[in-house]
């Protein structure tokens, strides 16, 4: 019987075929230390947190209302905070503005006052969240979301 250091170190040598560290796990996550994802305004990782919303929000939902507080929720955990999205109707588009961290407020270095969102001095145009709905025959609904 192995042991769980014996696991740890044939992660380590990259010897491991299953378990803790394993050379089979192709899954990145979507922070993995060679990127943060508060750097959103970098095209990789706008990707790979689009794949998160992406996995979160294509779902059905008896209340689509209920899949954007959840995505709020995750979003939150990695600073980006979405406004308000009124999902009323049997379908259509919404679009809400993100910030980050709260945006900024104060002065710049040049003295210059500064009250932004927090990622359009970064990425032009800043982010949003558009979400896409519509209400199946079965009476639930699907909910598509995406950062742009």
């Amino acid at each position: 019987m192995k042991t769980f250091k014996h696991y740890i170190k044939e992660a380590a040598s990259g010897d491991a075929t299953i378990g803790v560290g394993s050379a089979d796990t192709h899954q990145q996550p979507v922070e993995d230390g060679s990127i943060g994802v508060h750097n959103i305004d970098n095209a990789d990782v706008l990707k790979r947190v689009n794949a998160f919303v992406g996995s979160i929000a294509e779902r059905e939902y008896m209340n689509p209302q209920a899949a954007i507080e959840q995505l709020k929720e995750k979003l939150a955990r990695i600073g980006l905070e979405v406004g308000e999205i009124d999902l009323s109707g049997d379908k259509g588009k919404v679009t809400a503005e993100v910030t980050q961290f709260g945006g900024r407020f104060g002065k710049d270095v040049d003295g210059a006052d500064i009250d932004d969102d927090g990622i359009s001095h970064r990425k032009e145009g800043g982010l949003k969240l558009e979400v896409t709905y519509e209400t199946l025959q079965t009476g639930s609904s699907k909910v598509y979301a995406k950062l742009v």
